[in-house]
């Protein structure tokens, strides 16, 4: 099957643009099955996923309409939920401001004009999002369980590679914030549950990403770690070593050689 087959329907057609209102139908549909806010951001997550391996959109212009569409669309589905005004705000601020980085972090045609107005500035008026993702965040995770739909976009979002402010902090600590919202998520939620049980799509995800690494890479990287620790464990105990014999040098030494004279006799 084709990668446009697979395609999320906020890519635009590659052939004209007929099929706008089957979409639009089938994003209805979709959003009559949803129980979660996760579940509605499906095909945002997906798209992201797309992006992350390098499906370029086409065209800025078009491209910006069709995520138009599908925030309207969540937006739509997330209130027949009656999900709370300031969990579809910030559902959609992370979405758009993952979606930001996702493009402006590539290669594609479309980054110039996402520069010039990415979905943040267009959306929500600001341009803060590498700094405001993560004070969001931290304020949702200070209020718990009642905001717990909101927290598991926020934690796909980072799953999917946002990384804001940390892109120039390290992601050391990005991974250990990510891995800690999940644990809390989980928590929140019952230990016996499984993340967003109701929701195949992050497992779908991520055994997609799982599927784009073979095991022999994965086991190459980790031998090359060891091999490379042990290279470097190995230096460090021969300069050591040095060190300290260096310290003790005149206790062992040579004996002074003795001068031999050899007087041959006629």
């Amino acid at each position: 099957m084709s990668p446009a087959a697979n395609a999320p329907r906020l890519f635009p057609d590659q052939v004209g643009t007929p099929r706008h209102q089957t979409n639009l139908r089938a994003v209805a549909s979709a959003d009559k099955d949803a129980a979660s806010l996760l579940d509605l951001m499906y095909d945002g997550f997906y798209l992201l996923f797309l992006l992350k391996g390098k499906h370029a959109p086409m065209d800025a212009d078009v491209f910006r309409d069709r995520i138009k569409q599908f925030l309207t669309a969540f937006e739509r589905g997330a209130t027949r939920m009656q999900a709370s005004a300031e969990d579809i705000y910030l559902c959609k601020y992370a979405f758009c401001a993952t979606v930001d980085e996702a493009v402006l972090m590539s290669g594609f045609k479309a980054r110039d004009a996402w520069i010039r107005l990415p979905l943040q500035m267009q959306f929500f008026g600001e341009q803060l999002a590498g700094e405001q993702f993560f004070e969001k965040l931290e304020d949702l995770r200070r209020q718990g369980a009642p905001r717990v739909q909101a927290l598991e976009v926020f934690h796909i979002c980072l799953l999917l590679g946002f990384q804001g402010k940390y892109l120039l902090e390290g992601t050391e600590k990005l991974g250990y914030l990510t891995a800690r919202l999940g644990d809390e998520i989980a928590r929140i939620k019952g230990h016996g549950a499984g993340f967003a049980p109701h929701w195949s799509a992050p497992d779908r995800v991520q055994n997609q990403l799982k599927n784009e690494v073979p095991l022999w890479v994965i086991g190459s990287v980790f031998g090359l770690m060891a091999l490379l620790g042990f290279l470097g464990l190995r230096w460090q105990l021969t300069e050591q070593t040095k060190q300290a014999l260096g310290a003790h040098h005149h206790i062992v030494q040579l004996a002074p050689q003795v001068a031999n004279i050899t007087i041959t006799l006629p």
